[in-house]
């Protein structure tokens, strides 16, 4: 249980790093997505199909899900289970191409992978269990349930689903 709690407490100063550098990095002026500072937050718990596009970090257990990560700004990182994975080179990386990897996680096996302009996919017969901060828009399809910001738990349609990764609008004081 110590060692649980030890490898929970890494990852979150892990995530609170690396959000912190994805702030100084998303505000460039060339960048079309907002600065980390002003992201949403969406827990997602289910099967199917989950697909993530933007600027984010993500933490959770995929386990048995087969996982595609493109990075498109060259500056995502793959943790898992405490290593760090490699996106291999291609010819296209030379001409400004984006990279991917894709991998199948143990179950029990802790994610993370952040960056900026990146597209991460989840499909299988597996689970997704993720934490989400960033900008971007996530796809939802198959069975489970997600929290997006502030709002309640909700279970996933019958149908697929856009969700919004930014901050919910404050809508007055009092």
């Amino acid at each position: 249980m110590t060692r649980i709690l030890t490898s929970l407490a890494a990852l979150v100063a892990v995530a609170i790093v690396a959000t912190a550098g994805l702030a100084a990095t998303a505000s460039g002026p060339n960048d079309r997505v907002a600065p980390m500072t002003t992201g949403g937050q969406l827990y997602v718990d289910g099967a199917g199909y989950v697909r993530i596009r933007g600027s984010f970090l993500a933490f959770g257990d995929v386990g048995g899900m087969t996982v595609t990560v493109t990075d498109h700004a060259g500056n995502a990182r793959v943790i898992l289970a405490g290593k760090r994975l490699r996106f291999p080179r291609r010819p296209t990386q030379a001409r400004g191409g984006p990279s991917h990897i894709t991998f199948r996680p143990a179950s029990r096996n802790i994610l993370s992978l952040d960056g900026t302009n990146i597209v991460a996919e989840f499909r299988g017969s597996g689970n997704v269990t993720l934490s989400i901060t960033g900008n971007g828009t996530a796809r939802l399809d198959g069975v489970g349930t997600f929290r997006q910001n502030t709002r309640g738990t909700e279970s996933w349609p019958l149908r697929p689903i856009d969700l919004p990764l930014r901050a919910t609008r404050r809508t007055g004081q009092g």
